[in-house]
């Protein structure tokens, strides 16, 4: 645990060499993660199309369709991107890598925040999407404390602009994100605890290799 707390505190610490192994285990998730957007903002345009419409006036479903719209273009351009930037080895790692591993947590982020907001303006909807997208975000990426955090006030500075754009009260909107900061918490504890463990198996995997005898050549 006094290690856990550690690399929660300073995660400063951690080598370059590290960050560029966990920046790696991002990039071949994304590669599975963009697929299942594409997957997803497909069904999502079609359930608008072939059900939503005939359940709520135009003016609603134009609001539904046009954000889903912008799901689906935005998981085209990842997945492009992903797959054209791909790299074998962590050690072809660069800089840009990491930021588009961010860029694709933070939409989805506020993606399911601003669905979740529709769904609760103009109708009986919750945050629901929002607490799906925040458990699959910590569970998924391996995020150090600060890049996590940043994310998060991003996304909340979003959803309270959103939620204000819609007159949402005051009242309204902090009884609305008290539920939602709690779930953050956890989900911060989720992603930095899962970004500890796999910080100790890249170290454990280390000292292995350190003390392997090199293989004879024939």
């Amino acid at each position: 645990m006094k290690n856990f707390q550690k690399t929660l505190i300073n995660p400063g610490d951690i080598s370059i060499d590290f960050n560029k192994r966990l920046c790696f285990l991002n990039n071949l998730r994304s590669k599975y993660l963009t697929i299942s957007l594409i997957i997803c903002s497909s069904a999502f345009a079609f359930y608008d199309i072939i059900i939503l419409q005939k359940l709520i006036d135009y003016k609603t479903f134009l609001i539904h369709f046009k954000a889903d719209v912008i799901f689906l273009v935005f998981s085209f351009f990842f997945i492009l991107y992903i797959f054209f930037n791909q790299v074998k080895t962590y050690k072809k790692i660069r800089t840009h890598h990491k930021y588009i591993h961010g860029a694709i947590s933070l939409f989805i982020l506020t993606w399911s925040f601003f669905k979740s907001i529709i769904f609760i303006k103009y109708g009986n909807g919750s945050f629901n999407i929002a607490i799906i997208a925040l458990l699959i975000m910590s569970f998924l990426y391996l995020f150090p404390l600060r890049a996590y955090l940043i994310q998060i006030l991003i996304t909340f500075v979003f959803a309270f602009i959103v939620l204000l754009l819609f007159n949402f009260t005051i009242t309204e909107i902090i009884e609305d994100l008290i539920i939602i900061v709690l779930i953050s918490f956890i989900s911060m504890i989720i992603s930095q605890y899962l970004f500890y463990l796999q910080h100790k198996i890249l170290l454990l995997e280390s000292e292995v290799t350190k003390y392997k005898k090199p293989k004879l050549n024939k």
